[in-house]
């Protein structure tokens, strides 16, 4: 049974997501070593912006944006863009090319492959029924 995605989605419901996300990484033993003692830091931005964090045990998603010096990752888009990106319906370089997702500040390629990693624990979590 294939899921289509909604017609339309808010920044509260995407963020909502993120932070599904993130806490289905919490404990996960990938993430800790990806992470070797450093963290990720992408500022969302959306017509308001969101800033998602992870650096140690700490995984979360606040309202409002970082300097965008302390970001890692600077990530323009729709919410339902970035609902289609993280559920796999959309990928990053068709949304590129197609002018639906703009990375503002690029990642280094660990900071990057961490941002990989959250998104397939979170999709290995929910496909075992076991996201959060």
């Amino acid at each position: 049974m294939t899921v289509s995605s909604p017609e339309s989605m808010t920044a509260a419901e995407v963020v909502a997501e993120l932070r599904e996300i993130v806490a289905a990484t919490r404990g996960n033993g990938t993430i800790a070593r990806r992470l070797a003692g450093g963290s990720l830091t992408v500022l969302y931005e959306f017509p308001e912006p969101y800033t998602l964090v992870v650096r140690g045990d700490e995984r979360r998603v606040d309202e409002g944006a970082v300097p965008y010096a302390d970001a890692d990752i600077v990530i323009r888009a729709e919410p339902l863009t970035l609902h289609r990106l993280t559920s796999g319906e959309l990928g990053g370089r068709e949304a590129i090319v197609g002018g639906l997702l703009d990375i503002r500040k690029a990642p280094a390629l660990s900071k990057l492959l961490l941002m990989r990693s959250l998104f397939n624990v979170h999709k290995k979590a929910r496909a075992r029924g076991e996201a959060p």
